[in-house]
């Protein structure tokens, strides 16, 4: 994965890394996908798409700005889908039918289909609610150059623990990140950012009571 300074990518999935795209900037949250460039260089970070899978998004202004369009509903729906799941509810199934759109949409592709319970037992449990990933084959468009991301939100809700989601503890860090820690008691985004900020403020905090 490539750096860049105007971004962050240690959220632990795609999808989060493109919901941590939202920043503050002082008091006032900052969008870094302000044009089709910025899209582009994000994707290129992650290494999406290869110019070899899609070489037309290197040629084509209106294909750019499509994807800015796509990326940007892509990040709305990705974030009603993590709000809900850490709620304890299910998704919108708008959400799903967005996610659905762009998973079909490359040659090896995926969808989001509801699971079917036929035991009386498991329905009683609210086991009707899951989901499962399945796999199908359509033709490539723009949106598959999404599809790596939203096949991440897609696992994000078939195959995570909803409290192992979590924003930064920070109060001015907005960062998403899923916590695969062993304890499950990470709080910060990155220690490297907000962790020692933390502890540095509260030591300072604690040398101010006793002097």
């Amino acid at each position: 994965m490539k750096q860049n300074s105007q971004f962050v990518f240690d959220a632990g999935t795609l999808a989060l890394d493109l919901l941590n795209t939202w920043r503050f900037d002082g008091s006032q949250a900052l969008d870094l996908l302000q044009n089709p460039e910025d899209v582009v260089t994000w994707l290129a970070a992650v290494s999406l798409p290869s110019d070899a899978s899609f070489p037309e998004l290197s040629s084509s202004p209106p294909n750019r700005r499509i994807l800015l369009d796509e990326a940007l509903w892509l990040r709305q729906d990705i974030l009603l889908i993590v709000q809900s799941l850490v709620a304890g509810k299910v998704p919108p199934p708008y959400t799903i039918h967005a996610l659905n759109r762009i998973l079909t949409e490359s040659g090896t592709s995926f969808r989001l289909d509801s699971l079917i319970i036929t035991s009386e037992e498991e329905q009683s449990e609210g086991m009707q609610d899951q989901l499962v990933l399945d796999a199908h084959e359509h033709a490539s468009s723009v949106l598959g150059v999404l599809q790596p991301i939203a096949l991440s939100a897609a696992r994000i809700v078939t195959e995570e623990n909803p409290t192992r989601i979590r924003q930064c503890a920070a109060r001015d860090c907005m960062y998403w990140f899923l916590d695969t820690s062993k304890s499950g008691r990470r709080r910060w985004c990155s220690m490297s950012r907000c962790g020692n900020r933390a502890k540095a403020a509260k030591h300072y905090r604690q040398r101010s009571e006793l002097s």
